[in-house]
């Protein structure tokens, strides 16, 4: 059991409790590790197979981190594939259109056409080419994989795990949670002057609610039956991942415009207390009793939150030691009523609110980091799984 007792967090996973050097936030060189050494070596996350409908779908991923361009397709026998877009005859970037649905993918500098499996099926002029045979020209494939309809790519050439054995722990955990269900309703990209952790640890806490989201959500996740601070109920930490169970207010006062949706469906107020019968498969792990969401961090850059009728993910993307772009996807279970569709948008502007009020700190942070004044920064007890994701961080980069 992962719920908390008398025993502070850091001691039970182990986790220490001395300062964090700010080094690991600003030094170029030490993002320079972490691109090499971490995320060339680690499953990612680049979306979901909704994003390729029906078989020709493909989208195009740029990872900046990893200075490469990637095809995500689902080739004419179904099965979803991930390329370099990379055209092989003279290096020119093959897709330049964000997304769409062909039988084949042509080079617009020498025409050379590949179809959605990665084969080479045409070269224009090939008598010319000595010892070039289409069948070895093929597109340069990345290791890709799918769970439960998330799509992950590994750049290493010979990734040491399987995606399920990467996940491990917190793939067992989520394997009940209703993700195909869902429908994605609303994305959101922010592009902040800050170092990817650090934009990461806004949402692992709940130190910062009531400070940062008394606006949004004034009564959210705090009240007379749970803690003040939001604190965490229960939480758990594994080798690399780790989740928190985010408590409800069960005395919520709902505003007006709540209270209209709280009529219809009680799952779409954020910061409210859920009765265990609304409550999903795969969700409040350890049955505490005021529950709201759970949070869970995929290593290194996915968090999916998981909650009563919808989730939501934001992907963390490198782009300099001090430069983040922020993919946030908000996805709902699909309407049956007009009353579902006006829970919906009420739930969409909810989450929409209180991502704004999070990003206006960030930037504020990163520059005062930058600034040289502070060598090292403090966690408390309620910040365990920052402290965590520094270790794991830590052991990538030195290892």
């Amino acid at each position: 059991m992962t719920t908390k007792t008398d025993q502070r967090w850091s001691d039970r996973f182990e986790l220490g409790n001395e300062p964090i050097p700010v080094e690991a936030l600003t030094s170029p060189e030490y993002f320079a590790l972490e691109r090499e050494k971490l995320f060339r070596r680690v499953w990612l996350n680049v979306g979901r197979v909704e994003d390729l409908p029906k078989p020709g779908s493909y989208y195009v991923k740029d990872l900046d981190v990893l200075r490469t361009s990637l095809i995500v397709a689902r080739g004419a026998d179904g099965v979803v594939r991930a390329f370099h877009n990379v055209c092989p005859h003279r290096g020119n970037r093959l897709v330049y259109a964000c997304s769409g649905s062909a039988k084949g993918l042509a080079c617009n500098f020498h025409g050379w056409t590949f179809d959605l499996e990665g084969k080479c099926v045409h070269i224009p002029d090939e008598d010319q080419f000595s010892g070039v045979r289409k069948a070895d020209r093929g597109l340069v494939s990345v290791a890709c994989d799918v769970w439960r309809g998330w799509i992950f790519i590994n750049l290493d050439p010979q990734p040491k795990e399987s995606l399920t054995e990467y996940l491990a722990e917190i793939g067992q955990d989520l394997s009940d949670f209703p993700f195909e269900s869902m429908e994605l309703m609303v994305t959101y990209v922010m592009d902040v002057k800050t170092n990817w952790k650090v934009f990461l640890d806004a949402f692992q806490e709940g130190y910062h609610v009531p400070y940062v989201h008394k606006t949004s959500l004034p009564e959210g996740f705090r009240g007379k039956d749970v803690s003040a601070f939001m604190h965490l109920p229960s939480l758990g930490i594994y080798k690399r991942h780790r989740w928190f169970t985010a408590p409800g207010n069960p005395a919520l006062q709902p505003t007006p415009a709540e209270a209209v949706i709280l009529k219809h469906d009680v799952r779409y107020t954020l910061g409210a207390a859920v009765p265990p019968e609304h409550q999903p498969q795969g969700v409040n792990r350890d049955h505490v009793p005021f529950w709201s969401f759970d949070g869970n961090v995929i290593f290194p850059n996915f968090f999916v939150g998981t909650a009563a009728g919808w989730c939501w993910s934001y992907h963390y993307w490198p782009l300099a030691v001090d430069r983040t772009i922020c993919e946030a996807r908000f996805y709902v279970e699909k309407p049956k009523t007009a009353a579902d569709r006006v829970a919906r948008e009420y739930a969409k502007c909810l989450y929409r609110d209180a991502i704004r009020e999070d990003m206006v700190r960030l930037e504020g942070a990163q520059q005062m980091l930058g600034a040289g004044v502070l060598k090292e920064i403090h966690l408390s007890d309620q910040e365990v799984m920052l402290r965590h994701n520094y270790h794991v961080v830590e052991d990538y980069v030195r290892g």
